[in-house]
């Protein structure tokens, strides 16, 4: 019935997050057209697409969450941002802060 219905819907959607793509394809991306990147920028654009596919990563920093009532028994890491203007995630904030001001 309704339900199965929903539970197929859930399965069918897959998300796709930009940090996805730039891992998938950016080594390929700079292969053909990194050249085409201004070379005063290169370095910062290099910089700015690592941060954003390192963000949320708790292997690059984490911040550890502890249940005090279970005696830490359930935990939660959640991966330090990047805080870069370039990655979807964080630019976004970095935009409301901006427009805020």
């Amino acid at each position: 019935g309704r339900s199965m219905r929903r539970r197929e819907k859930k399965e069918k959607k897959q998300t796709i997050k930009i940090v996805d793509i730039l891992r998938e394809h950016w080594e390929e991306f700079f292969r053909v057209y990194g050249e085409k990147i201004p070379k005063e920028m290169r370095e910062s654009v290099i910089e700015a697409v690592e941060k954003a596919m390192r963000c949320g990563d708790p292997q690059y920093g984490y911040v550890e969450y502890v249940c005090v009532k279970c005696n830490g028994k359930e935990k939660k890491r959640v991966g330090f941002t990047c805080k870069s203007r370039f990655c979807n995630r964080c630019g976004k904030i970095y935009i409301e802060k901006w427009v805020e001001k």
